[in-house]
């Protein structure tokens, strides 16, 4: 469970995510929808704690950043880059990396993400989307209660798209956590289960997906149909 406790972020005068206060239940797929510098980023990097809030505080599991060990082992993270060495297979980084976690690194996963016959390619012959689930990967290899996942559509193929539904489905099945952003609407509207759009550093409302054609209309009727520049919240249930 996530819990937003007023948390904010504020660089000088401005604020790059205005204070919220949420919570995320165990078991639900969150989208964070919005445009770049929408504050999607900043959400997720309190949350994972590579920033500090300006105001208020996250907790994972009960847990808060000053209880570091146990805050960290709450979550598996997927940044939306990262730089891997070109001449390691997909094999030995794979494992160097779940080592660093701590994590048992059962090759079990590179077969849920598609990677278990690509695992003597060298980093370097992968394509985008290869590398986006190497990335996924070192997320899940903990299994851990939560997963904090930053773009982790980009560069993968309909198909690919169709396996991380699954994918992301089955460990919300198994009681986990999960926020991933986004700036791709029918994204957002195809993989989770509630969806914060975001404008200008803030939640400025709340689609409950129910029927994905109707979420991203809604979600559609927002960003590029509204007028109105302010940020109020307003949840709409698509039915």
């Amino acid at each position: 469970m996530i819990n937003c406790l007023d948390v904010g972020k504020k660089y000088g005068d401005s604020w790059s995510l205005h204070p919220i206060r949420e919570d995320i239940v165990s078991g639900k797929i969150v989208a964070l929808c919005g445009s770049n510098g929408a504050g999607k980023s900043t959400l997720l990097n309190l949350m994972n704690g590579t920033i500090k809030p300006s105001t208020g505080n996250i907790q994972l599991n009960g847990y808060t950043i000053k209880q570091r060990a146990k805050y960290n082992e709450s979550f598996g993270y997927m940044p939306d880059d990262f730089y891997f060495d070109e001449a390691w297979t997909v094999e030995e980084t794979f494992i160097y990396y779940a080592t660093l976690q701590g994590a048992h690194p059962t090759l079990e996963i590179l077969k849920r993400v598609g990677l278990y016959e690509h695992k003597r390619k060298r980093v370097s012959e992968l394509s985008k989307g290869m590398r986006q689930r190497l990335l996924l990967s070192q997320a899940l290899v903990s299994e851990p209660d939560i997963l904090l996942l930053d773009e982790p559509t980009n560069g993968l193929d309909p198909l690919w798209m169709q396996m991380l539904s699954e994918l992301l489905r089955q460990e919300a099945k198994r009681g986990a956590t999960i926020v991933f952003s986004t700036h791709q609407l029918d994204v957002a509207a195809m993989l989770a289960d509630e969806v914060w759009m975001m404008r200008a550093g803030a939640v400025c409302g709340k689609v409950y997906v129910q029927d994905e054609q109707a979420a991203y209309e809604r979600l559609r009727e927002f960003f590029f149909e509204s007028k109105d520049d302010t940020c109020q919240m307003d949840a709409a249930r698509t039915k």
